[in-house]
């Protein structure tokens, strides 16, 4: 019964499906077209500080046109007019990645700032669109759901790039945003709900101590994660690097499903400092066996767990919660914010990867991830306390019913 409500009052609705493949097409889009630049960047003749200034204008344009866009949403255009306006960009933004073969640098800023927008102006949108059809009790599942399609979308579409040329690739890239923008507009809703919510500057925001404790361990994540990929190229070496990225996006997909079931029953906290523990671990093992292979196996399963967790989290849950009824962008945008500089991260620190052993970098990076956890204990519960009353009460019935059931039809047999 809960299973067919699930499915036919929220997953399959027409609102919902459209918030579904706006995330899905989104995220499956973004990350191999991104990673697809990136290789073809890093692989020209360019030297350091141009190649800083080409991803630093990406990260800027991001930022600074998701600004743009929490400022005219609602105001100047409706969410759907932004989030229509925003596929279209990115499909432009894949048919630039083919003026890339030449390495003109006209060509590379323009498109690292085209990129940059077509990431930029809708995401805190929708993300927010989510949060807004979500229901608090189905969100977890919800989440890891979209998450687990979204992911292996990732994986499919980045194994196309892998395998294809780079005009190729931004031909497929084109087509799958521009199928995005097709079935969204399609299933978009005609009106949009008419209750305004109410605005907050983004220093109330971070004044809120239930953000705060939520945002600080998310920071010190992404500082540790993209400060320690470097080492862990260098340590790998490429081929297993690739691997060990390929495998985790399977890791990711299936934990986001249980992930997101699992949060919805014991909460949100719970199973964000089961990833916090988790990657620790993954980490000390690291920095006590740097050399030995099932070390790197060991790190792998549990990086790929966390990052089920963080990415479901921290991109599509917590934030939306903790906004309650007021407008939801600004929360996204300030929680996805520290994923966006700490990436810029991992570009920056390349140079100087051989500066700290391995050993030792590990050992750091576990030691602060079990100290990140410490803001999580004071943390408040995001999943409402009465859903979960509800949970835990509908799980107590079943049990009953299911026992009175067996002792009735062990009665009438002994009866009979």
């Amino acid at each position: 019964m809960n299973r067919k409500s699930f499915l036919n009052s929220i997953l399959f609705q027409k609102e919902f499906l459209a918030v579904f493949i706006a995330i899905v097409n989104a995220l499956s889009w973004y990350f191999p077209l991104f990673a697809l630049f990136a290789n073809t960047v890093n692989s020209l003749p360019l030297e350091y500080t141009f190649l800083l200034a080409i991803f630093g204008v990406h990260y800027v344009t991001v930022i600074g046109f998701a600004i743009i866009g929490i400022m005219i949403v609602n105001k100047l255009v409706s969410r759907s007019t932004l989030l229509s306006l925003w596929i279209l960009i990115g499909i432009i933004a894949s048919v630039l990645m083919i003026t890339l073969e030449g390495g003109n640098q006209v060509n590379l800023f323009l498109t690292s700032s085209v990129l940059g927008i077509s990431l930029g102006l809708g995401f805190p949108s929708c993300l927010a669109f989510f949060a807004d059809y979500g229901v608090a009790e189905y969100r977890g599942r919800l989440g890891g759901l979209t998450y687990c399609v979204a992911g292996l979308g990732i994986f499919f579409i980045g194994l196309l790039t892998v395998i294809f040329t780079l005009i190729a690739s931004a031909t497929i890239l084109a087509i799958w945003r521009g199928i995005g923008l097709i079935a969204f507009s399609l299933l978009k809703p005609k009106r949009e709900a008419t209750t305004k919510e109410a605005d907050v500057s983004y220093r109330t925001i971070l004044g809120e101590r239930s953000f705060t404790l939520y945002l600080a361990p998310w920071i010190m994540f992404g500082l540790i994660n993209y400060s320690e990929r470097a080492i862990l190229r260098n340590l790998f070496g490429m081929d297993f690097f690739y691997l060990h990225q390929i495998v985790e996006f399977g890791v990711v997909s299936v934990v986001a499903l249980v992930g997101g079931l699992f949060s919805d029953i014991v909460g949100r906290k719970r199973v964000v400092i089961l990833g916090y523990v988790m990657l620790g671990f993954g980490y000390a093992f690291l920095g006590l066996f740097p050399n030995m292979v099932f070390a790197w196996y060991f790190y792998i399963a549990v990086d790929g767990v966390a990052w089920g967790i963080f990415t479901l989290m921290f991109f599509i849950i917590i934030w939306g919660e903790l906004a309650g009824n007021r407008a939801k962008e600004k929360y996204y945008f300030l929680g996805v914010l520290p994923f966006l500089i700490s990436s810029y991260i991992e570009i920056v620190v390349a140079p100087y990867i051989g500066l700290i052993p391995a050993s030792a970098s590990f050992s750091l990076a576990s030691f602060f991830l079990f100290l990140a956890v410490l803001p999580l204990m004071y943390a408040p519960e995001t999943l409402p306390e009465k859903k979960m009353e509800i949970r835990r009460l509908k799980g107590y019935i079943e049990q009953a019913k299911k026992f009175t059931e067996k002792y009735t039809k062990k009665n009438v047999n002994k009866a009979s």
